[in-house]
């Protein structure tokens, strides 16, 4: 590992800490940006209704609103929209939170055309997970399985009664059992991190963002118009009505690339974590390798795709910032940072080999005739 590799410079636990609080600043961005949001919707509210609430704050009561600079202006009159009504605006965003807590497993379970499955179902798979939880000390999730050649996986729910882990057919078909089992590993990492709760948090966050932004422009459509039919001057409706829409257009983008972000971290934590549950970071290489081949499910919301186990860059991510998971090459890399080994089989992406060495071939994994014995699973 080169002395810039931040695996090797923090070590895995230290990494660890330093991206899940980068998270959770991340995070807390989401009201931040929320409130900003409000406080833009009455800046323009202010200054395109004029002097009867942008000048002489005794009528800001009718809002509810109490004057924060004293000033009676546009700026005052957001800041003070902010200051007052800055509880009813994150309580609401709370109850909204809830709503998706409760409705998002069925709506995701919904969407992929999932199936529940048994241990009689799928022995070797439902052993796999319940291995794993044992190492672990917990409870066993759900397991669904979705009927394509696509291979890929995710974890879903928000406690014990609901979590689940989610595989393809063709995931099954195509991964040898230490592969699957490092994938099973990633899938309940996300678990043990919590991040099937942070996912659908940010999720929420920016389509209420989204719903607001919307709001703004309607509303604003309908105030210009107003106005335009009282006033022969409408020069600076249409300006207001364009920095709305820029404001608009930023706000949503903001929340687009906190949502991608935070989902980036928790992809590269998620995978730290199913070599720390498995030992086996090249099984985890190998499974990245394939399922970067046919991983794209259709048909599927882009809310949904970003939890999957991974999810192909569109066309227009921009260097990876509008990507939800990091790069297959960026992932092997990190991983080969933790001790894995390209496997000798050539694959069709060009991946450097790992620091201090050439890439040799990968020891067998857990389950295989003859393992290596420092890259074993918890029960191999």
């Amino acid at each position: 590992m080169s002395a810039a590799d931040p695996v090797a410079t923090l070590g895995l636990t230290g990494w660890r800490s330093s991206n899940n609080a980068k998270s959770i600043l991340l995070l807390a961005a989401f009201p931040a940006l929320l409130l900003l949001l409000l406080g833009v919707m009455a800046l323009i509210f202010a200054a395109m209704m004029g002097s009867r609430y942008g000048t002489g704050y005794g009528q800001w009561q009718e809002f509810g609103v109490h004057s924060v600079l004293g000033t009676g202006t546009p700026v005052d009159f957001a800041l003070s929209v902010v200051a007052s009504w800055w509880p009813v605006a994150l309580g609401v965003a709370a109850i909204w939170v809830m709503l998706g807590y409760v409705f998002n497993d069925a709506i995701i379970h919904l969407a992929t055309g999932a199936r529940a499955v048994a241990r009689t179902d799928q022995p070797e798979l439902y052993n796999l997970v319940e291995n794993l939880c044992i190492s672990r000390g917990l409870t066993m999730p759900k397991l669904y399985i979705i009927d394509t050649d696509v291979m890929n996986a995710y974890a879903s729910g928000i406690d014990d009664k609901s979590y689940a882990i989610t595989v393809t057919s063709g995931l099954l078909a195509a991964l040898d059992r230490s592969e699957l089992e490092a994938v099973l590993a990633h899938e309940l990492t996300h678990i043990i991190d919590r991040d099937t709760r942070l996912l659908i948090i940010t999720i929420v966050f920016v389509g209420m963002i989204s719903f607001l932004a919307q709001l703004l422009w309607r509303s604003i459509r309908v105030a210009a118009f107003a106005r335009g039919r009282r006033s022969r001057g409408g020069g600076g409706v249409i300006l207001m009505v364009a920095i709305a829409a820029v404001v608009m257009f930023i706000g949503y983008l903001l929340a687009l690339l906190l949502r991608f972000a935070i989902s980036r971290r928790r992809e590269l934590l998620a995978d730290a974590g199913s070599v720390e549950l498995t030992k086996n970071p090249d099984a985890l290489i190998a499974a990245l390798l394939k399922i970067s081949k046919n991983a794209e499910l259709p048909h599927v919301p882009s809310e949904v795709k970003q939890m999957m186990f991974e999810n192909p860059p569109s066309v227009f991510d921009l260097g990876g910032l509008f990507s939800t998971h990091p790069s297959i090459e960026k992932r092997v890399q990190i991983l080969q940072g933790l001790g894995g080994r390209l496997p000798t089989a050539p694959v069709s992406a060009s991946f450097p080999p790992p620091a201090g060495g050439s890439a040799g071939a990968a020891p067998a994994g857990p389950w295989s005739s003859s393992p290596t014995p420092n890259h074993q699973g918890p029960w191999g």
